[in-house]
């Protein structure tokens, strides 16, 4: 058992678990029939993958016997750690031709480290001018940077010094017919400096026999081109455009969509004991983690590996916790567990919610008014209406909360998904808001919430037992109630609502878990019933003789230590009323 799944990118020496060896191979096949110079970018968002992607490219590109390229390696955020951007630029540029020396010990490194010094001395005066430019990519800078007062550029003889390096290491290693560099972490720096790094690569080593693989999203070049171009819009798209196909000749964005997550779930839940061996052969279980993760973390695998993480956490904490029961629910509702989390991880606000009002098909307006959520227009409710994600009015509620965030409102579709998901797994509707309530309390450990006031202590119901009345086994009570009161009425004919209520005495107001049909109606309308189902129909209700009746959904064994509802029917059940009901 392993307790975490480390976050680094993945070795070529281990297994394909998201299943990209297709394009891995592609790309390779590419690089090595390429004419050169040209400038690859692996393109995707913060955590998809394109780290583990260029060590996979290195081995089979550069380290692997016979290989056909030399590799040169730069993590730009490291090398611009604790530097201004003209001290950034400088010592990338730095590293990445001490690396090609290192391969050419016998070329007359000293002699051209110190021209190329001298020409880095120009650079870093203009690269400083270009670093408190207030425009990004300064024209000015950038013409001053490739002109010198002798006519030639600065830039044109590092291109020299540097192309002779080059020519002399493969001349050097006849094994060898290229340089492959691979430019890392790009998108963890400023983004303008970022753009400059790019524009004065393009520049620098537009060489023969010189292969750049850029590790960039196409986001962070448009936030580095801001100041030089403003806000993006349909107008000026084209410039943004134009300057990055200027740098790039291919762009490759990561597949994350075809990622195959189910190979990597199974194997990671398994490393970290959250589902069991027998568990993870099971097919519906494996459906299910896999849709709720999809609907939610999706297929980064950074956000993977973080899910992970968390899983394993919560597991170690429930186990250590097991006298309060934790463990007992943990291990019931262990897959709804998993969506919960997901959930965490990626719609903190919509589990918030859930954390506040667990009943979650029993959102309605006041939930949207304590919430302070806009009104649906017209045009709205008729779409929401005819969609079969936002039909019901919890789901509209749903729908008005992801408004709150531009990430909730572009995923509004899969966060209903999510949670019809996880009722249809719980089954019973009346059980909803109790399942939540006791399994959510599992993961509050690692939610990001801040709490403005201490939170409300919780007692777990340690009672998740079956029980069996007359033969039959029930893991739902609220089913257990019903069945126990359909006999007691079989068995006592003419008993009015008010004689039922008297003969279970299990609270003082018992028209709140036996509510007449009178009640129900007024509290309907007033949006005011808790714990008894919303739009109930007549197979909802138990006839008595004078006024149909409607058992609420929620009987917890303990509450806040004490003996609650259930505890006390079962002891009237028993021991008053002589019906056996025992533990199955």
């Amino acid at each position: 058992m392993k307790s975490s799944i480390i976050d680094v990118p993945r070795r070529h020496d281990q297994e394909d678990l998201f299943g990209i060896k297709i394009y891995q191979d592609a790309l390779i096949q590419y690089i090595k029939l390429t004419d050169t110079p040209i400038t690859i970018a692996l393109q995707g968002e913060w955590g998809s993958g394109k780290t583990s992607l260029m060590n996979l490219l290195r081995w089979n590109l550069c380290d692997i016997d016979n290989a056909q390229f030399f590799p040169i390696w730069i993590n730009t955020w490291q090398y611009s750690l604790m530097k201004t951007p003209a001290q950034a630029i400088i010592s990338i540029l730095d590293g990445i031709i001490n690396q090609i020396g290192a391969l050419n010990p016998a070329h007359k490194w000293e002699e051209s480290k110190k021209k190329i010094g001298g020409l880095f001395k120009k650079i870093a005066s203009v690269g400083t001018k270009v670093a408190i430019s207030t425009v990004g990519v300064d024209g000015e800078a950038i013409d001053d940077l490739f002109a010198s007062d002798n006519g030639q550029s600065d830039i044109l003889q590092l291109k020299e010094e540097i192309s002779k390096l080059v020519e002399e290491s493969l001349k050097n290693d006849s094994t060898r017919t290229g340089f492959t560099f691979f430019i890392d972490d790009l998108d963890r720096i400023d983004p303008p400096v970022a753009v400059e790094i790019l524009e004065l690569l393009k520049n620098i080593f537009d060489l023969e026999h010189c292969i750049f693989i850029l590790a960039i999203d196409y986001d962070v070049v448009i936030k580095g081109l801001k100041p030089k171009f403003g806000e993006l819009t349909d107008k000026n798209e084209r410039e943004f455009r134009s300057f990055f196909d200027k740098i790039i000749q291919l762009p490759f964005s990561m597949p994350v969509a075809n990622y195959n997550i189910d190979a990597f779930l199974v194997d990671a839940l398994s490393k970290i004991n959250f589902f069991t061996e027998e568990e993870m052969k099971d097919n519906a279980i494996q459906e299910s983690v896999s849709e709720l993760a999809r609907l939610s973390v999706g297929t980064n695998p950074r956000s993977l590996k973080r899910l992970t993480n968390t899983l394993s956490l919560i597991s170690i904490i429930n186990t250590g916790i097991s006298k309060t029961g934790a463990e007992d629910i943990a291990n019931k509702y262990k897959v709804i567990n998993f969506g919960l989390v997901c959930m965490q991880i990626a719609y903190p606000y919509i589990y918030n919610q859930l954390a506040e009002e667990p009943d979650f098909k029993q959102w309605n307006e006041t939930i949207a008014a304590k919430l302070k959520l806009r009104s649906l227009t017209p045009e709205e409710k008729i779409s929401l209406d005819a969609a079969e994600e936002f039909d019901e009015e919890w789901e509209k509620i749903v729908f008005r909360m992801c408004q709150k965030e531009t990430h909730l409102s572009n995923r509004v579709f899969q966060v209903s998904q999510m949670l019809n998901k996880i009722a249809e797994m719980i089954k019973d509707d009346n059980s909803i808001g109790k399942v939540i309530e006791d399994t959510i309390e599992l993961s509050a450990v690692t939610n990001l919430k801040a709490f403005d006031t201490p939170k409300k202590a919780y007692v777990f119901n340690r009672d998740i037992n079956n029980y069996k009345f007359e033969g039959k086994e029930y893991s739902i009570k609220v089913e257990l109630v019903r069945d126990v009161v359909r006999r007691y009425l079989k068995d006592h004919p003419g008993t009015t609502k008010a004689m039922l209520q008297a003969a279970f005495p299990i609270k003082k107001n018992m028209e709140t878990i036996f509510m007449g049909k009178d009640t129900y109606t007024e509290k309907q309308a007033a949006g005011k019933l808790n714990f008894i189902k919303k739009n109930a129909t007549d197979s909802d209700f138990i006839e008595t003789a004078d006024e149909p009746i409607i058992i609420c959904s929620n009987w917890p064994t303990t509450s806040q230590g004490k003996p609650a509802e259930f505890t006390i029917f079962l002891e009237i059940v028993n021991k008053q009323l002589g019906y056996p009901v025992t533990q199955a």
